[in-house]
């Protein structure tokens, strides 16, 4: 279908905004989702802390199912900040306990850093389940863009360790294959939609988020082999029908259903990439929000 008109009308207002991106704009806090509490921690490892900030609903529990969220920007940008009205959404929605993590950004510190603050940060909440209020046997994991790629890497390597089990995954537009190639790729979406409607994958900087000496399936997930594939989580995915990541989610969708991972996919026609942190009131801006809960709190 065509591009939503609200879309179109938005890039032919702010040229430079198709190569550069969205600007998010965060509201005041008075204007933001509500949710019983939130609060700001730190996890200590031994040479730094990572900051993360627990969302808890209103509604009162035996115990609180966990969603673990790592936010997106492209490896290089986002914060806790950025995507706080996100995670207050989902906690209000879902009735889960958000805990957000704010790994460090590639383009300031070496790979792996922001996967092994969203693994160790992803680990805390495993090993503290209790103190949140919440069980580990119910811990679900997710993010946009960046943190959709994070999130699937975290439960690759869950299913290696066996550290921890993650039990649903939410992956909104994720990048799943980290080679930033838009000319010659196999995915006709990069060629079609890159750099038009918002989000560039050549300044992503996703090749920096690992380094040259781990395996390809940590750094693109979308090559992983059947064995391990058919270990994903309850799995739900969204593409967005003008996002250049759009092909790549789809054929990862495919590939988990030949696996016999119990997988959702859902495509936003007329929708770009990071729709769920742009243009809020819109259909497509709350459809989102309520299909993801609606998977979270379901069996």
């Amino acid at each position: 279908m065509p591009l939503h008109h609200y879309i179109e009308q938005f890039f032919q207002q702010n040229l430079e905004a198709r190569s550069k991106g969205i600007s998010l704009e965060i509201p005041p806090l008075e204007k933001r989702p509500k949710v019983l509490s939130v609060e700001d921690l730190t996890v200590d490892t031994h040479t730094h802390q990572i900051p993360i900030r627990i969302y808890t609903p209103d509604d009162k529990m035996d115990y609180y199912p966990l969603f673990v969220f790592f936010h997106g920007g492209g490896f290089i940008d986002g914060s806790i900040e950025t995507h706080d009205v996100s995670c207050r959404l989902f906690c209000q929605l879902s009735g889960y306990k958000v805990i957000s993590v704010d790994y460090r950004l590639s383009s300031e510190f070496p790979a792996p850093a922001a996967f092994q603050d969203c693994y160790t940060a992803t680990k805390w909440v495993f090993d503290n389940a209790s103190e949140l209020g919440g069980r580990k046997e119910h811990v679900a994991i997710g993010g946009p863009s960046a943190g959709g790629n994070l999130a699937t890497v975290v439960t690759l390597k869950s299913i290696a360790t066996k550290d921890f089990t993650i039990m649903k995954q939410v992956l909104h537009y994720p990048i799943l294959d980290i080679d930033i190639t838009k000319n010659g790729s196999e995915y006709q979406s990069r060629a079609l939609y890159n750099a038009k409607y918002g989000v560039d994958i050549t300044k992503s900087q996703a090749d920096l988020l690992h380094t040259e000496h781990e395996n390809q399936p940590y750094k693109s997930p979308l090559f992983l082999d059947q064995p391990t594939l058919s270990q994903m989580p309850k799995t739900l995915l969204f593409t967005a029908e003008y996002d250049p990541l759009c092909d790549e989610g789809e054929l990862y969708v495919e590939k988990l259903k030949e696996a016999g991972v119990d997988v959702k996919l859902v495509r936003f026609d007329g929708g770009i990439h990071g729709f769920m942190q742009n243009f809020p009131g819109s259909p497509d801006y709350m459809r989102g929000y309520d299909i993801t809960s609606e998977f979270l709190i379901g069996e």
